[in-house]
């Protein structure tokens, strides 16, 4: 919730949800995308966009139904914790070869 005051000393309040990595996915190559496995796309689209603002039960579901596997949070944070250091990786090296 955050607060908000106007001009003539009113205050009023506005909930704000805010997904930092929506556009994440737009800013990245195609061929970034491509290069990653079947699983790291199933935690990447399950973190970004309308179901990163769902509650853990329901990621963790949508990521068992998609990989027909069995998914932890502690599984799940690891995953994209790596899955996230790979695209950053790889969105370095793109950067690095558009430069030279």
């Amino acid at each position: 919730m955050r607060w908000f005051r106007l001009g003539d000393g009113n205050a009023f309040s506005m909930k704000i949800d805010i997904d930092l990595k929506s556009g994440f996915l737009q800013n990245l190559k195609r061929e970034v995308l491509d290069s990653l496995n079947t699983e790291e796309r199933a935690i990447i689209e399950v973190s970004t966009g309308e179901m990163g603002n769902k509650p853990d039960a329901v990621k963790l579901g949508w990521l068992k139904m998609r990989t027909k596997e069995s998914w932890t949070k502690q599984r799940y944070t690891k995953a994209l914790g790596r899955t996230m250091e790979k695209l950053r990786e790889a969105v370095a090296a793109a950067e690095k070869n558009k430069s030279d």
